[in-house]
């Protein structure tokens, strides 16, 4: 029986990130081609390896000789030499990318432009009252970041991170004062 993961969906469906090839020698997309199924007949019967039969005297030991569990196991074919190979589950990346309405507000972070974010984080906007994904990240003039954030109803708003907060001290120094500061340097 088959483990049944979400990796596996994601393999099923073609979602598989491309990776190196050891038959080209480069890094090419991947399609997929099947599953892996293990064979129904039994070992006794495989006349191309020979395993010796150890018969144990021991009633205990008898149930150590089941199999191990099959592992997933899929045929993935380059794109570029058409080679076939079959790999484990682990071996293969997806591309996961998150989509925006399969999202709870629950499980995101609650957005602030003091935070600090990283591409592909679930945020929950408060005023909008949505939930979205971080799809981009790009650098202002300023020093801040800006994120792109793409909400499920609202589309892709630009949204401000890693904004510094100025605290309020007790010096008395007019906001033309801090201007004419800023200016000379």
């Amino acid at each position: 029986m088959k483990v049944e993961s979400k990796k596996r969906q994601f393999i099923l469906e073609g979602k598989i990130k491309a990776c190196f090839c050891e038959g080209c020698g480069q890094v090419t997309d991947k399609t997929f081609v099947g599953e892996w199924i293990p064979s129904d007949k039994p070992k006794d019967d495989d006349f191309l390896t020979t395993v010796q039969i150890k018969k144990q005297k021991d009633s205990k030991s008898a149930g150590s000789d089941l199999p191990p569990a099959a592992e997933n196991q899929y045929w993935i074919r380059c794109s570029e030499c058409n080679q076939v190979f079959l790999l484990r589950e682990w071996q293969i990346q997806i591309d996961r990318e998150v989509s925006p309405e399969e999202l709870k507000a629950e499980d995101c972070q609650i957005y602030s432009p003091h935070g600090i974010y990283a591409k592909g984080d679930a945020l929950f906007h408060k005023a909008l009252g949505e939930v979205g994904v971080i799809r981009e990240k790009q650098a202002t003039g300023s020093g801040a970041f800006v994120i792109i954030v793409e909400f499920a109803k609202s589309g892709r708003k630009q949204l401000l991170e890693n904004v510094q907060l100025i605290s309020k001290e007790k010096n008395s120094e007019s906001i033309t004062d801090i201007i004419k500061l800023k200016l000379k340097r």
